[in-house]
């Protein structure tokens, strides 16, 4: 692992230990999120396990019998049916008691959640992978309590598992997708981590990164590293102006999470479709790459939601300058375009017919988008808000989107940029060809 990408606050246990409760706010609770629906009640029991000297206790949290809502209740009995696993790692200070905010929620959602009591000795023993190793042990642990005792029987065993954790936590998640890698993980959730790696490719993992833009603990600058460096499906949920534990107490956090591990685990297509409206809000940014694949592959219509026309470069020119309108679908290839991956999460998009890509002539609003040769200016980059089952595209130099200029239905309107609103008019529906 390079040293460059070690931005946390430092290393060994004297380097943490005079911040350490700054990290977590240890000794305060967080604020409570609004009350969240809930498919079961939640049990929970604890298991004293180990690996080697290593002490892992850990409370493993499960849907129960019982009305749903309310605290976890120690032993209660198992719900009816089959759980799969989505483990939870809380940072520096902090124990899965204080964490039920998050874990709670996906418990009753149908999680069998073990939930480890770290006693940190720092940073390092984070760098070092111990806390990853740990949990990969926590984990077999857990689906080896399918065979015998109370929760016999009600572990799914077979898709693989999830994992997720915040700061020294959210390292410990992401250390399992890439300096230790668990190849059972298919699901994961990053909280407020930094890059620990370069991703494994014995890991294939449909991974959520959760983080505060004004992060001063864990770098946000890192984190979107990480993200960057991994493949799709993967999505980011970004709390602008949020600090390290900010979203603790805003439900959009919790509800995006448990239905991005529904969706991941379960397969379950409408909590996938929930995630724009999970995530959405003036305070947050929402990104996710999937449903579709990685955006570099393969060319795609664009069509308007508000008109059902498709994006089209007028008159099918192949000179630089010519316009982007749209027009009734024709299946020509001059309304096919290619994603082509840019720097920093950005993608360019590449006029099938011309092979020139898509250019906002100013930064200005109002200002067209027309084909130009490629080229490392940003108005050529464009970042994607997926809507779940549409996008906006944003451009990087002028922080403005793809926009049908006034909401025109009308053959022949010009596309251009405008301030991003995610009306419909700036929703266009990536169709493959």
């Amino acid at each position: 692992m390079s040293m460059q990408r070690r931005t946390f606050l430092g290393m060994s246990a004297a380097g943490t230990a005079g911040v350490g409760l700054s990290l977590l706010g240890a000794g305060q609770a967080p604020a409570a999120p609004r009350p969240l629906a809930a498919t079961f009640a939640v049990g929970v029991r604890r298991y004293d396990w180990t690996r080697g000297s290593r002490r892992c206790t850990t409370y493993v949290y499960y849907p129960a019998t019982g009305t749903p809502g309310g605290n976890p209740v120690t032993n209660a009995p198992v719900a009816d049916g089959v759980f799969p696993v989505y483990n939870y790692t809380h940072g520096w200070g902090s124990s899965p008691q204080n964490s039920l905010f998050f874990i709670r929620p996906l418990a009753a959602a149908g999680f069998i959640v073990p939930a480890p009591h770290f006693s940190y000795s720092g940073a390092g023993e984070v760098y070092e992978g111990e806390p990853s190793k740990d949990v990969s042990q926590i984990l077999t642990n857990t689906l080896d309590l399918n065979t015998s005792g109370p929760l016999a029987g009600h572990i799914n065993t077979d898709i693989g598992v999830g994992v997720s954790g915040h700061s020294l936590g959210g390292m410990t998640t992401h250390g399992l997708l890439t300096a230790w890698p668990d190849s059972r993980i298919i699901s994961a959730n990053p909280q407020s981590c930094v890059d620990m790696g370069t991703p494994s490719g014995s890991v294939s993992a449909q991974v959520l990164f959760v983080h505060g833009d004004r992060d001063s603990t864990t770098s946000y600058s890192s984190a979107r590293q990480a993200y960057s460096e991994l493949p799709a499906p993967k999505a980011f949920l970004t709390f602008l102006g949020g600090s390290h534990t900010s979203f603790w107490g805003d439900d959009r956090f919790p509800n995006t999470v448990v239905d991005w591990a529904l969706w991941t685990m379960n397969g379950d297509t409408a909590a996938r479709d929930r995630l724009p409206a999970d995530a959405a809000g003036s305070d947050t940014r929402w990104e996710h790459v999937g449903d579709g694949g990685d955006p570099g592959t393969g060319y795609h219509t664009l069509v308007a939601q508000h008109s059902g026309k498709a994006a089209d470069v007028n008159e099918a020119s192949t000179a630089a300058g010519a316009a982007l309108i749209q027009w009734p679908s024709t299946g020509g290839t001059n309304q096919h375009f290619e994603f082509v991956e840019a720097d920093d999460d950005h993608v360019r998009v590449k006029a099938r017919h011309s092979g020139l890509v898509l250019q906002a002539a100013g930064n200005e609003s109002g200002a067209d988008i027309t084909q130009q040769p490629e080229s490392s200016t940003a108005g050529q980059q464009w970042r994607i808000v997926d809507h779940g089952g549409s996008i906006s595209l944003i451009n990087r130099a002028s922080g403005l989107a793809m926009d049908v200029w006034e909401h025109s239905t009308a053959d022949g309107a010009r596309i251009s940029q405008y301030a991003y609103s995610g009306n419909a008019n700036q929703r266009f529906t990536r169709g493959p060809v």
